[in-house]
């Protein structure tokens, strides 16, 4: 079995090495550390070689060649937040009976964690001890739990009546702060791994042979602060060479606190698909990461309080070893 790009290109030589001796070819993506690069450094594709009949096959593929995390956590206000409503009863309960309490001492030993570490950059570092840290001289208050979550626009904070957005992105005048963010971090388990993200192409039915030119752009990756609510936009797109097809959509996604790649945009890349008689046959693209739900965890304070709040959240979190946005599968049904 062939296996596309998603890990890092040292890994992937080792393997051909390996290959040689095994004789079985086990190859994953090419990755350059905080490369923006328009295309992958070896310039391989993204498309898997096999053709899928099942949807097993596809998840435990891509199980092994970009693989997710039970959990996550995201520094900031995560860019890949998901503006459908999430009710408090379905986070506590459910697929992923996560409780905010929990939760809550979830985002501030990730924060902390995350201020730790060597490879943080200020002001990134100081921004994530406010999570963690009380506010010296005001008076903690018991934890506050959002009842629902219906976009980050419509939330509004109890205390302050700011939204999401005002709240973890605010600009900070205090000359002693310069650069910081508010103290805002996610906190997610995994609801739904590697999602269809964008058009599959038209499906062809009967014997013969479906060509297309595949590729992904990388837009709006950008931080104010280093390592801080770090996310972007990827477009998949499909077509014959002369046009694209219609339905063409973005995706915002968002980086794990632990994440040390970038995504890169895929180099345009041609796949055929050989489609047996009594058979549909299409090209099926899935993001390489999955969706976390959880709570949107922040720091607020009046003049004489403080409190932690959870919001409850959906978020997509790109997979932390993969500087490829997603995978394109040649399916036949």
């Amino acid at each position: 079995m062939s296996i596309p790009a998603s890990a890092a290109v040292p890994r992937q030589r080792r393997n051909r090495r390996a290959a040689v001796a095994a004789a079985t070819a086990f190859l994953a993506g090419a990755s350059v550390l905080g490369s923006q690069a328009p295309a992958f450094a070896d310039e391989n594709s993204t498309v898997a070689t096999d053709t899928y009949e099942t949807e097993d096959k596809i998840m435990a593929d891509l199980a092994k060649w970009t693989p997710v995390q039970d959990s996550e956590s995201v520094m900031g206000l995560p860019t890949g937040l998901d503006d459908k409503q999430v009710n408090l009863s379905d986070v506590q309960g459910g697929q992923v009976n996560y409780d905010p309490a929990q939760a809550i001492k979830d985002a501030q030993g990730a924060a902390k964690k995350f201020a730790e570490d060597a490879n943080t950059k200020e002001p990134a570092r100081e921004s994530a001890k406010r999570l963690y840290e009380p506010i010296p001289g005001l008076t903690e208050s018991a934890n506050y739990t959002a009842p629902v979550f219906t976009g980050k626009g419509a939330y509004k904070d109890e205390w302050s009546g700011e939204n999401l957005e005002q709240l973890c992105n605010r600009q900070n005048a205090d000359p002693a702060r310069v650069g910081q963010k508010p103290p805002c971090a996610f906190v997610g388990k995994v609801t739904e791994k590697y999602p269809v993200r964008g058009p599959a192409g038209d499906a062809l039915a009967g014997g013969g042979k479906l060509t297309y030119k595949v590729s992904s752009s990388v837009t709006d990756e950008k931080s104010e602060t280093e390592g801080w609510s770090v996310g972007g936009k990827f477009t998949p797109k499909i077509g014959d060479g002369k046009s694209e097809v219609g339905g063409e959509l973005n995706f915002a996604y968002s980086y794990s606190a632990t994440s040390t790649k970038r995504l890169q945009s895929t180099l345009e890349t041609d796949a055929e698909i050989t489609v047996p008689e009594g058979k549909k046959g299409s090209m099926e693209p899935r993001g390489n990461g999955a969706y976390y739900t959880g709570y949107i965890v922040y720091r607020q304070n009046n003049n004489t309080e403080q409190r932690m709040v959870a919001v409850p959240a959906r978020v997509y979190v790109q997979a932390r070893d993969t500087t490829s946005p997603l995978t394109w599968f040649k399916r036949v049904m």
